[in-house]
């Protein structure tokens, strides 16, 4: 896999590869199958049962109010350990938009396109872990058919460093 992705860390590696495709593969699928409007499917219309990546590994935008900000209704529990900054205490709210846009895409273009956006990629963890990656961001309309809503679904596979054993030689006795 170029940069590449795979599934939720506990999922086992041989079916890491294939399976994280078709499931991000299945999940647009799905959004496209909805019913549109304009820039995007209806929101109201998307059943989160049917996301074939879990939800943990998913998260869910929304961009609103005066002046329109973007702000996360939801954030799978898979999402922020693998996409926190290294070294940083802050808060969530003060780093995921930055770190979602850098490996994920644009929230904002996303929605004004009304188009899927794709990404794929890899990086090493502070614990040296490596981290290949593949990302969708799914934009809907609102009641309204304004562009507000975004699905985010990340699907990974991680590479824990391997332990480097170097048999120790004992001194022979009497040599």
């Amino acid at each position: 896999m170029a940069e590449g992705t795979t599934l939720h860390p506990t999922a086992p590696d041989a079916l890491a590869p294939d399976l994280e495709r078709r499931r991000t593969i299945r999940l647009v699928n799905y959004w496209l199958s909805l019913r549109w409007s304009g820039r995007g499917p209806f929101f109201r219309d998307f059943q989160p049962e049917l996301n074939r990546v879990p939800w943990a590994d998913s998260f869910l935008a929304y961009l609103g109010g005066k002046p329109e900000e973007i702000s996360f209704e939801y954030v799978g529990d898979g999402i922020a350990p693998i996409f926190r900054p290294k070294g940083t205490n802050l808060p969530e709210r003060d780093w995921l938009l930055e770190a979602i846009a850098t490996r994920c895409g644009d929230i904002k273009g996303t929605l004004d396109c009304g188009r899927p956006a794709h990404r794929d990629g890899s990086f090493v963890l502070s614990d040296g872990s490596l981290v290949q990656y593949r990302s969708v961001l799914l934009p809907f309309v609102d009641e309204e058919h304004a562009p507000r809503y975004l699905l985010g679904a990340v699907t990974y596979r991680l590479q824990r460093p391997q332990a480097i054993v170097i048999p120790l030689r004992r001194p022979t006795p009497g040599r």
